[in-house]
């Protein structure tokens, strides 16, 4: 991670140790359960699990699963075709809620209309294609590689060192309950079901 942020990474998704979510229920563990006619897709009659979890897993709604759903890299096929979208959705939500409101709808548009009535092809071509910033500049909502540093040695960023990767033996700790009035340690939990999530969630 310091790594990242000492060569002006952003630290957004892929930089560091941000990185997909693993899981041993990948797409090829559920082709091995599915897939009866082993052509690498799994259609509605071959799966037999709820309808619901299907158009969940069916991310491109194409009426299959294949590797694609289960691709959610930068570089995937959906990843690509959600940019745009994203992006959009990123300029309008200017308080980072999740949702946008009318206000936030209109004031976008008051932005790329630079005073107009209406928008232009070229209005929109500005808004999604601003110029490109010069080799290691940083956006100008971007934190600063200060800011970034600070927020990763106090815990902001996550943690300096790296996590537990898929199938290794996770570290023994002991934390606070979360009445703050006991101790527990991963320890005393050994042979109950025990839940851990290893992630940054500021």
């Amino acid at each position: 991670m310091f790594a990242a942020v000492a060569s002006g990474s952003h630290m957004g998704p892929g930089d560091g140790w941000f990185k997909p979510s693993q899981t041993r229920y990948d797409f090829p563990w559920l082709r091995q359960q599915f897939d009866v006619d082993r052509d690498g897709k799994i259609t509605r009659d071959e799966f037999k699990g709820p309808k619901e979890v299907f158009d969940r897993l069916d991310r491109d709604r194409d009426g299959v699963l294949t590797a694609d759903d289960f691709d959610w890299s930068d570089r995937s096929k959906l990843a690509q075709q959600a940019g745009p979208a994203n992006l959009l959705f990123r300029m309008l939500d200017r308080n980072s809620n999740g949702r946008v409101s009318k206000e936030e709808w209109e004031a976008l548009f008051q932005r790329a209309a630079k005073g107009k009535d209406h928008l232009t092809p070229d209005d929109l071509r500005e808004l999604f294609q601003p110029p490109r910033p010069q080799p290691g500049a940083k956006p100008p909502d971007g934190p600063s590689p200060a800011v970034l540093l600070a927020g990763l040695f106090n815990g902001e960023l996550g943690s300096p060192f790296e996590g537990t990767a898929l199938g290794e033996i996770g570290p023994l700790f002991t934390l606070k309950s979360p009445d703050g009035k006991e101790t527990i340690s991963l320890k005393q939990l050994r042979g109950k079901p025990v839940v851990l999530i290893f992630g940054s969630f500021t």
